[in-house]
């Protein structure tokens, strides 16, 4: 889990994890929020979340900058 602290970051939850991966799979979040049995807003808070505690602009540079951290 060491990945998930950066210096100056929040670590990202493991319900966000799970949202992220499904965001990377390309899922939208109507379908995230199916296969998770939550509603869409849940889906849309923590991706509010995510960008966030990771700073980024967009969905596609919170992906990108995740898999560059596991790529450490």
């Amino acid at each position: 889990m060491e990945h998930l602290m950066q210096p100056g970051r929040t670590r990202l939850t493991h319900r966000e994890l799970e949202v992220l991966k499904f965001i990377a799979q390309g899922f939208s979040s109507k379908q995230i929020a199916d296969k998770l049995f939550i509603s869409e807003n849940t889906v849309a808070n923590h991706r509010r979340n995510m960008l966030r505690k990771r700073g980024a602009k967009s969905s596609a540079e919170l992906v990108s900058s995740n898999i560059l951290n596991y790529a450490r």
